[in-house]
């Protein structure tokens, strides 16, 4: 999944989609998928944490879900406020996206995923239920193309460390008794090839406990950001479970981003892929 920078409406929203300008800068792949574990060849024991860290969220079972369903938000002090909500099919790379400028302005974008055209999504965006076209469809359907970037990656990194592109090194002098850390950086792959990641994997569970990262447009002397992943939930498929984050906490701000996930069995209401107007309730 190729990496990508979007400013968002006001300040915290510009946190929000800090999928598209902070941490959320993904893993390069457009799809994002994984091939199932015992495919993988090891040679590095960066290569070994990573393994247990695919084994720890589910990566084959992830591998066999057809359908996915999650909300992108944040939480401040001034509450709760959904940002966009995600459907995907798996097997087709159909995806909906459903998002609000303002009161007054919804989004719907039906694009595919697994085939991107200069930064954007093949498809059509309406807004309010009404297609857009020219100079307005080419930005919106860049907009979608950048909240599916940012968006997949704060729910599923960890599920894409063996992404084509992904160097991975362990960090022997930062790793605990408690975690083995891995540093992610990129050859060369996306927009922001310059980004790093931290991954806290814990030693226990081997599940991801935390995150830092730098990007490619922060000033070098600035600390990295750090965020404590929590609330995990198990999500059902047909070849067994999937472990991820709901909620991401920011260490040091007053902040949180949710990903509420949901893997869906068996395929949504037929209109999922086709209406134009928003459709999609909270995630439970």
């Amino acid at each position: 999944m190729r990496r990508v920078h979007l400013p968002l409406l006001a300040s915290f929203l510009a946190i929000a989609l800090l999928g598209l300008g902070c941490a959320s800068e993904p893993a390069p792949d457009e799809r994002t998928s994984v091939s199932p574990t015992d495919t993988l060849v090891l040679t590095t024991r960066a290569d070994s944490v990573a393994h247990r860290l695919l084994q720890a969220h589910g990566a084959d079972a992830w591998a066999a879900a057809p359908f996915l369903r999650f909300d992108f938000g944040i939480e401040t002090p001034s509450g709760t406020q959904t940002i966009a909500r995600h459907l995907w099919n798996r097997r087709t790379g159909a995806y909906r996206i459903e998002w609000s400028s303002h009161p007054d302005s919804s989004y719907v974008a039906l694009v595919n995923v697994d085939t991107v055209q200069n930064g954007r999504l093949p498809g059509t965006v309406y807004r309010n239920g009404t297609p857009l076209t020219g100079t307005a469809d080419t930005l919106a359907r860049e907009r979608a193309y950048a909240r599916f970037v940012n968006d997949t990656y704060w729910l599923l990194s960890p599920l894409k460390v063996f992404d084509p592109g992904v160097r991975r090194t362990y960090v022997a002098d930062s790793s605990t008794a408690t975690h083995d850390v891995l540093r992610l950086s990129f050859n060369e792959v996306g927009r922001t090839p310059g980004d790093r990641y931290w991954l806290y994997v814990s030693k226990d569970t081997g599940r991801l406990d935390r995150w830092a990262y730098h990007l490619q447009g922060m000033p070098e002397n600035a600390p990295p950001q750090v965020y404590e992943w929590t609330e995990y939930r198990a999500l059902t498929t047909p070849a067994g479970t999937v472990h991820l984050a709901a909620r991401k906490e920011a260490v040091g701000a007053d902040r949180a981003l949710l990903t509420p996930p949901r893997t869906l069995s068996h395929a949504p209401a037929d209109s999922a892929f086709s209406a134009r107007t928003p459709m999609l309730g909270p995630t439970p």
